[in-house]
């Protein structure tokens, strides 16, 4: 319940100042596992991609956000998950895969980290191993306009257009993996952050139409 009433509080604020629209809703699985993924530009990009996702996923929160108590009271209740910084922590990767095998879906960055360019950083191979290991699907998204309505490092909101483009459903068993799972885990997490590339290519070309 607390999920979907932060989620519509900021809906409503991105569709009144920032003209919030999305695009491919209809791709979203209604039911089982699925791990949604996009580029990463700005503190805007997970209010922006559950305002588009008519179903509650499961966010990555780095730990410290949880040490605000008006965080982890308001936000905290939303079922994120907790992830430290600056290692590898495997409580978060075994709280996602235990969402995904529940039949949960999981939002994460490819990337790990915002870009401060605005252009896709190397993906990780994290969510490559997530969808090897539970076998679920990966559903690819690109944010635009976040970078300009609040760029790393800015302190407060710039009020401009910002928009999500949900693309097609991955399935890994579908895709020439090789053997290894480090190397299988590797190609797939570039097969997405490729994809989300290709939609972003996708949103240009319709700006500049427009």
């Amino acid at each position: 319940m607390m999920y979907f009433i932060v989620r519509n509080f900021l809906k409503l604020f991105l569709v009144i100042f920032m003209g919030f629209r999305a695009n491919g809703t209809e791709k979203v699985p209604m039911k089982g596992a699925f791990i949604l993924a996009s580029n990463h530009v700005s503190h805007l990009d997970p209010p922006a991609i559950a305002s588009a996702s008519p179903r509650m996923v499961h966010f990555m929160a780095r730990s410290t956000l949880f040490d605000n108590w008006l965080f982890k009271q308001v936000v905290g209740r939303c079922g994120l998950i907790p992830v430290k910084r600056g290692e590898a922590d495997i409580g978060a990767m075994k709280a996602a895969i235990r969402l995904l095998k529940s039949g949960e879906p999981v939002f994460l960055f490819p990337e790990g980290t915002r870009s401060e360019t605005g252009e896709m950083q190397e993906a990780q191979p994290g969510i490559g191993y997530l969808s090897l290991i539970t076998g679920a699907p990966i559903l690819p998204a690109y944010i635009d306009g976040t970078d300009k309505a609040l760029p790393k490092g800015a302190k407060r909101i710039t009020f401009t257009r910002i928009s999500v483009c949900i693309g097609d459903l991955i399935d890994p068993n579908k895709l020439d993996l090789p053997r290894g799972k480090k190397e299988a885990a590797q190609k797939l997490a570039d097969h997405v952050a490729g994809e989300i590339k290709r939609l972003g290519e996708t949103v240009a070309k319709k700006q500049k139409i427009q």
